[in-house]
């Protein structure tokens, strides 16, 4: 028998990895990220933002809210692959 988990633990998680990816910018920019990854998304995938999970918490089954927040992250992390590469260090 499976453990059932907090439903809130996934999206905490993913929040919390984005948020100490980008830890290295002020909070407006790690913000300003934060919408440029979750629009990626909705034109990637052809939704409207209110289909976001995380925007959204009560409208969705959790199959879909764990499928979004891996794709989240997995989004973040090619944004953040392609800041780095355009960073330079002073």
């Amino acid at each position: 028998m499976k453990k059932a988990k907090p439903k809130d633990k996934t999206f905490l998680s993913t929040n919390e990895k984005l948020v100490k990816m980008f830890e290295d910018q002020i909070p407006e920019d790690r913000q300003q990220v934060l919408r440029d990854i979750d629009s990626i998304m909705c034109n990637m995938l052809e939704v409207e933002p209110n289909d976001l999970p995380w925007i959204n918490p009560n409208k969705h089954e959790e199959k879909w809210e764990i499928l979004m927040n891996k794709l989240r992250l997995v989004v973040g992390r090619i944004e953040y692959a392609s800041k780095q590469k355009t960073r330079t260090v002073h």
